[in-house]
């Protein structure tokens, strides 16, 4: 595959005994669904079809989607679309089948959308495991008063029990990128957030100026006063920054600004 192809799609190969290790911590079982984000030319594909799941594969890539075809042809458990998996319609998947696992190598360039756009779903699975860039991995990851903690820390954090399983290095990929890279395993919380509509907005503008305090971070986005009067009424010091509130926190703080904006 041509170079501006792999970059157009941020394609990153991985090498066949890393792909079987990663492919051995999927904890699917024979006959459960899993969908694959990405399978490029089908290093972990291969071998989660060995263990008889039924796969079903989303690739963006057209040139990939012919190879896969061809490779896996008569493999009875594989089927797999041609579409961007951003545009993929996940409930329609999620419906049609009973809690599935979601694994993947996934792109660079798109993974934090990928994962954020699975988290309000992902009690219609089983979990997810896959790769991503090590720097996401340890935001996702994060716990509160750590310096990776972020938005993206509360919006997984929210939904998912996480964990990271391996870091990778480049010299297991063609071509080699210029990151380590990390497989984690994020699983559905039994109490997720029950989170609004409008609330990981009201997060991912708290830690805008992150190394601001929390009455201060905020810039424009919403009215400094209320921030203050809520942070008295919830008796947090004075000096509170983003960084240093859970997700229930963050939730209780969003409902208290709410309330007083009625």
């Amino acid at each position: 595959m041509d170079r501006a192809r792999r970059r157009k799609f941020g394609q990153n190969f991985l090498d066949v005994p890393t792909a079987q290790m990663i492919a051995g911590d999927l904890p699917a079982q024979a006959g459960e669904a899993v969908l694959e984000i990405g399978p490029g030319h089908g290093a972990l594909t291969e071998h989660l079809l060995d263990r008889a799941v039924q796969l079903t594969a989303v690739e963006i890539d057209e040139q990939c989607v012919e190879f896969l075809e061809q490779k896996f042809q008569g493999r009875e458990n594989f089927r797999i679309e041609n579409i961007d998996f951003l545009k993929f319609d996940l409930q329609a998947f999620l419906e049609a089948h009973e809690k599935p696992w979601v694994t993947g190598n996934l792109p660079y360039n798109v993974s934090t959308a990928i994962i954020a756009g699975l988290m309000p779903k992902l009690h219609l699975t089983k979990g997810f495991m896959g790769m991503v860039q090590l720097e996401v991995a340890e935001r996702i990851c994060a716990a509160p008063c750590s310096s990776n903690y972020g938005s993206l820390s509360v919006l997984v954090s929210a939904y998912a029990d996480t964990q990271i399983l391996r870091k990778i290095g480049p010299e297991h990929f063609t071509p080699r990128p210029n990151v380590d890279s990390a497989t984690m395993l994020l699983t559905p919380k039994a109490d997720a957030l029950q989170a609004p509509e409008g609330f990981f907005d009201f997060v991912r503008a708290a830690f805008t100026q992150k190394r601001k305090t929390l009455a201060n971070s905020f810039g424009r986005a919403y009215d400094k006063k209320k921030i203050q009067e809520a942070i008295e009424l919830l008796d947090y010091p004075t000096t509170v920054r983003a960084e240093e509130l859970s997700p229930a926190q963050f939730l209780e703080f969003y409902r208290v600004i709410g309330d007083k904006e009625k």
